[in-house]
């Protein structure tokens, strides 16, 4: 059964706990971690592109010339898309990206990610949060100073911590996310995955459902 180890702010070993198998022992599946994050990707689009087609553009329905003995070509009105400020054809409109990805493949992307960063050692478990400072100083020197992580770091909290989010916006490579709103995007985006044990139980649990 997988353990991982318990710390305190400065850095030492406070216990060890043991992990889900279902969850932390999950194979890696590069392909689904792949669906998973083109899925969320997705999602997120605005799709609210737009351009303007030949009812849409400024211009008049009045023929410009008559059809024959011109020798000019045959034309119709001055918002044809051949014509400099005519409309656009076939461009893009509004629309929705986002797809229904099924809810057992978005867990099991996550368990692969997770597992993954386990065997790579790339988990840090803290027994609790606890800022009395809502400085980014602060909350960066007990990251980088303290637990000695370098890199961009994923901090993952059981509920909503307000000083840890204060402290945590405004350095760019740390990101605060509560536990059941972990997604596989945010957890490859960072090089280390910094929780709380009651934020790792929590996701744990809702994994191995």
């Amino acid at each position: 059964m997988p353990e991982i180890d318990v710390k305190n702010w400065k850095n030492e070993t406070v216990r060890s706990i043991e992990l889900d198998p279902a969850v932390f022992e999950y194979p890696l599946k590069e392909h689904l971690i792949w669906e998973a994050a083109q899925a969320y990707q997705a999602g997120g689009r605005r799709g609210t592109h737009k351009i303007k087609n030949r009812v849409e553009v400024s211009g008049g329905t009045r023929k410009l010339w008559r059809q024959k003995h011109t020798g000019r070509a045959r034309v119709g009105d001055n918002r044809s898309p051949l014509w400099r400020h005519g409309g656009t054809v076939h461009g893009p409109t509004p629309r929705d990206y986002s797809w229904s990805f099924p809810r057992r493949m978005r867990r099991n992307a996550i368990r692969s990610v997770l597992a993954q960063l386990l065997r790579e050692g790339r988990i840090v478990c803290v027994e609790k949060f606890e800022l009395e400072s809502h400085r980014t100083k602060d909350l960066d020197r007990a990251v980088a100073g303290g637990l000695g992580i370098e890199g961009k770091a994923l901090l993952v909290p059981e509920a909503t911590e307000d000083n840890l989010e204060l402290a945590a916006r405004n350095n760019p490579r740390l990101k605060v996310v509560r536990a059941l709103g972990v997604s596989v995007v945010d957890l490859l985006n960072h090089e280390t995955l910094l929780v709380s044990e009651p934020a790792l139980s929590k996701l744990s649990e809702v994994l191995a459902r």
